[in-house]
């Protein structure tokens, strides 16, 4: 009965220090199935700008309402996947503290705020046929450089990113959706699966 209760101890010692570890450096809480969620939201808003309004870098289309539809799928993901990973982290015990927070901006901010400004100033200047190149490579930098405070899976779809980012840049403007679409809508479902599979279960 001591023996039990002694490997008992040590195994609630492990959970402790694997939980502060992890709290402390490493997000593992990641949400796989909102991540597949996003994807698909990102996948509706290539419909709509396919069937409907047009992509923003389309020079007889009116820019604003093409870019209101992905601002529309940008907020919405992201409210999916920061719930997500609320609810991850507490299904996993592990909470999520200040300094990973800090972590976390610092890897997304820069490469997400140049995104922006470079679309803007494409929208501004009219060289919008460059946006898809914008998107993926800021985004792809981004997760990148966050995948080193979370799951490998991370990192690797952040160079994927990047890669569709280059193959975009040297393909034609009227392929610019089909790449968004890559990116962002499977790219995202793919190694969303696989991180629900393989960390979330």
């Amino acid at each position: 009965m001591k023996e039990k209760s002694s490997i008992t101890e040590a195994e609630e010692n492990l959970l402790y220090i694997r939980q502060t570890l992890e709290a402390a450096g490493q997000l593992t809480a990641v949400p796989g199935w909102s991540m597949v969620a996003a994807g698909g939201l990102a996948l509706a808003g290539a419909v709509v700008n396919g069937f409907v309004t047009g992509t923003p870098w389309k020079p007889e289309t009116d820019a604003r309402y093409p870019l209101m539809i992905w601002g529309g799928v940008l907020v919405f993901s992201l409210t999916i996947v920061l719930y997500g990973i609320h609810r991850q982290s507490r299904k996993m015990q592990v909470p999520i503290r200040s300094p990973l927070v800090r972590k976390l901006l610092w890897s997304l901010c820069p490469s997400l705020f140049a995104g922006a400004l470079l679309t803007g100033l494409s929208f501004k200047d009219g060289f919008m046929e460059w946006l898809p190149v914008i998107w993926l490579g800021c985004y792809g930098a981004a997760v990148t450089s966050s995948g080193m405070v979370s799951v490998a899976p991370v990192r690797y779809m952040g160079l994927c990113f990047l890669l569709t980012a280059a193959v975009a840049a040297v393909s034609t403007p009227d392929l610019g959706l089909l790449w968004v679409a890559f990116g962002f809508g499977w790219l995202h479902i793919v190694y969303g699966a696989y991180i629900a599979r393989r960390h979330n279960d």
